[in-house]
Parts: structure tokens; C-alpha cells; sequence
């Protein structure tokens, strides 16, 4: 499996069977940028290297926990945010 992430947020877009495939995807998304935006790797190269896992804190429960560094905010139990509804 290979994926097509963001360079900027190394935020998944989508993910493929082939690397043919994903990088046909990333050259279209880049073209139509005009600059180099998006890239591809292995689902593993990816995981290990590109998105970090970085240590948080839970706002309610005080407790320190792991979570990807692409994490959007809103999404993260260490907001307030994530906590409203």
C-alpha cells in the first residue's frame, strides 16, 4: 500500500494499491498546484518516518497520551474543542 500525503501537514489524502498509482495521483495534484505539494511513500515509510507521534495531555482526565503529530486540533482530547459538542 502507498500513500499520498501532504508535504505542508503530512496529512493522508489517499491511499493505493500500487506506487504507480499514487504517484500518477501526486504528479496530477502537484501540476495542478504548480508546485511540489504533495508526495508519496510505502503505508510503513509513512508511518515510521513522516508522521511523528508526539506526547499529549488529556484535558479532562489529566493523563498524558500519544497521538500523531498530524493530529488536527479539533480532534485531539487535549482540546477544549474536542471536548464541546
Amino acid at each position: 500500500m502507498f500513500v499520498v500525503y501532504s508535504v505542508a501537514t503530512t496529512v493522508a489524502k489517499k491511499t493505493y494499491k500500487s506506487a504507480a498509482a499514487a504517484l500518477a495521483f501526486a504528479e496530477k495534484l502537484n501540476a495542478k498546484a504548480g508546485e511540489i505539494v504533495f508526495a508519496t511513500a510505502s503505508v510503513e515509510f509513512y508511518n515510521a518516518n513522516v508522521v511523528k507521534m508526539v506526547e499529549r495531555v488529556n484535558l479532562l482526565s489529566g493523563k498524558t497520551f500519544m497521538e500523531p503529530s498530524n493530529t488536527p486540533y479539533y480532534c485531539s482530547p487535549s482540546s477544549e474543542t474536542y471536548w464541546s459538542t
